[in-house]
């Protein structure tokens, strides 16, 4: 049974904000088993709040304080869909970040809404009413409550919600820009393109993550130019990178592997301020990078390296990949998860992979069978998959490039037919590369267990620990934090359950988001019990695929009727956290 979501701050009981502050008063001086008296509803006239005590964290024993804030959002401030649904609660947490926080005075914490646009279960709708759930550690002085911060911490809170109606022009922009965001990714397939990136945008990243005070604004060349007509929102022109194989290429530091960034970061709505709101990617692209050491399951390799030393390359199983064989791995898995664009960079691949001279290839003879990255892209992307490539060496890149962007100064020009004159022109006919069907066949509780809840350790975001098993998302192409961890995390948990044993990727992809329309950010967390950010489905996939035990593996063929005349003894049962014919 999936449960649903339980509200954040209950609806009803709700008890007069004048009682919170006689029992603030009436505890002063208690020990810190007293901020029970505190634990309910309130109604306040702009707000109301929920103050909860964690399971994990007993305020008898110093723990922190869940405080749920219900803005009761008036109709200039309520949804018109989904995707506008996410852009207030942002922009809710982007406000409390700024300027509710710091002017507490206690020790508060929520998700850092960073420079990416999530739907989060920091910050969300409950029906009509808009939650922003915080983290307090209740203020003591010496061993005794303190009354009087928490009284101020209080007033600054009903402060700033009283204050929040005067935003609205803010929150207007905010919602605009993000309409305009996801109108333009929309707007990708139609004109045959999978990115796009509209002149004056700002690239390149200062330490603290926004645009770089230096960096110059984007400026399409004609040749390579797209505009963009979205009727009442405006008319936009910038670089559009075209379906098929686009290599970038361009000498060191000038802005090769920026553009492939932002390329990516387009995947995600960006704030106003960000220097990319107006650079947009299809959600289905997928980093991939030379992922070694990252375990692979049951996976045909066979189309990349049809032979390979004690493995049937039809069926690889190992713990620790080579470099070569975790990108042929996370390239089929991918497709297969429904990747439509691939992100590639020469500095973090495997060169082997990507391409081997003639001399190279002489001289490894037989042990270099099967099809390089560079041959096998003509076919990928008759497959439907298009490909990105940062290239600063591997001309055979370049040969197979329906298209090369010069990145020259941070500007990207049209350098297609200089490269393929000097590359050595087209190639033939691509040769054939089928995508092995994939499917989760591991157990319901595979990761979950018997309960709705997930224990995850996200202090370093890129090694999160689930009941003592560390998961390695080093490489995985993604910038992870905490939350965004916490969020892929639990996505592969529900989609074990989402599965039901068996289910191949593309279904289980479509369940996936079916949880999430219908339930939201709460879907993944229906009691609330942590912080998560949502993970887009090709991270949640990239999680099931590195655990450490097989929950990913090739289809098992329906069982065939027995006879009558079979022998009817009992037979072993599929292995329930294993892929089929896992070694």
């Amino acid at each position: 049974m999936l449960p649903e979501p339980i509200a954040p701050v209950p609806g009803e009981d709700l008890r007069p904000g004048e009682e919170l502050l006689a029992a603030l008063a009436r505890i002063d001086g208690w020990g810190p088993r007293g901020w029970q008296e505190l634990l309910g509803a309130w109604r306040f006239p702009a707000v109301d709040l929920a103050l909860e005590e964690r399971e994990r964290e007993p305020l008898a024993a110093g723990g922190r304080l869940l405080l749920g804030v219900v803005w009761r959002a008036p109709r200039w401030a309520r949804p018109e869909d989904a995707g506008d649904a996410v852009a207030i609660a942002d922009w809710l947490l982007r406000q409390a970040h700024a300027a509710l926080l710091p002017r507490l005075g206690v020790a508060a914490s929520t998700i850092d809404p960073g420079d990416a646009v999530r739907a989060t279960n920091a910050a969300f709708f409950h029906g009509r009413d808009l939650c922003l759930r915080l983290l307090l550690q209740p203020p003591q002085s010496g061993l005794g409550i303190d009354s009087e911060r928490a009284a101020a911490a209080l007033g600054q809170l009903l402060r700033w919600a009283r204050h929040l109606p005067r935003q609205r022009a803010a929150l207007a922009a905010h919602r605009q820009s993000l309409r305009v965001q996801r109108a333009l990714r929309a707007a990708l397939p139609a004109r045959g393109l999978v990115a796009f990136l509209a002149d004056g945008a700002r690239l390149a990243r200062a330490a603290d993550g926004g645009p770089d005070p230096g960096c110059q604004p984007l400026r399409a060349p004609e040749e390579l130019a797209v505009t963009i007509d979205l009727g009442p929102l405006g008319s936009f022109r910038g670089l559009g990178i075209r379906q098929g194989i686009t290599a970038i290429a361009g000498a060191a530091f000038h802005g090769k592997s920026t553009l492939l960034a932002a390329i990516l970061a387009g995947t995600e709505d960006r704030p106003p301020g960000d220097g990319r709101e107006r650079v947009v990617s299809l959600p289905e692209t997928l980093p991939v990078t030379a992922d070694d050491g990252r375990p692979i399951h049951c996976q045909d390799l066979s189309a990349f390296f049809p032979a390979l030393p004690q493995q049937d390359a039809r069926r690889v199983c190992t713990a620790r990949a080579s470099g070569a064989t975790s990108m042929a791995a996370a390239i089929l898995q991918g497709a297969a998860a429904g990747a439509r664009v691939l992100l590639l960079d020469e500095d973090t691949a495997a060169a082997n992979f990507l391409a081997l001279p003639p001399a190279m290839r002489r001289l490894l003879g037989s042990d270099a069978q099967g099809l390089t990255l560079a041959e096998a892209l003509p076919a990928l992307k008759q497959a439907g998959l298009s490909t990105i490539a940062v290239v600063g060496a591997c001309t055979a890149l370049l040969a197979v490039a329906d298209r090369v962007i010069g990145m020259h100064d941070f500007q990207p020009q049209d350098w297609t037919e200089r490269a393929r004159a000097l590359a050595g022109g087209r190639p033939g006919r691509a040769a054939p590369l089928v995508v092995p069907a994939r499917c989760l066949c591991a157990a319901p509780d595979a990761l979950l267990g018997p309960g709705h809840v997930l224990p995850v350790a996200v202090e370093d975001p890129t090694l999160p620990r689930l009941r003592q098993r560390r998961l390695d998302l080093r490489r995985c192409g993604w910038t992870l934090t905490p939350a965004l961890t916490r969020g892929a995390l639990l996505g592969a948990a529900w989609c074990c359950r989402l599965a039901g044993g068996q289910c191949t990727l593309a279904e289980l992809a479509a369940r996936y988001r079916e949880r999430l329309a219908a339930g939201g950010p709460a879907a993944l967390d229906p009691f609330h019990d942590d912080f998560h950010a949502v993970a887009p489905w090709l991270l949640v996939h990239a999680v099931l695929e590195r655990w450490p035990e097989p929950l990913c593996g090739e289809p098992t063929p329906p069982p065939a009727p027995e006879s009558p005349a079979r022998d009817r003894s009992p037979r072993g049962s599929h292995p329930r956290s294993a892929g089929p014919r896992a070694r």
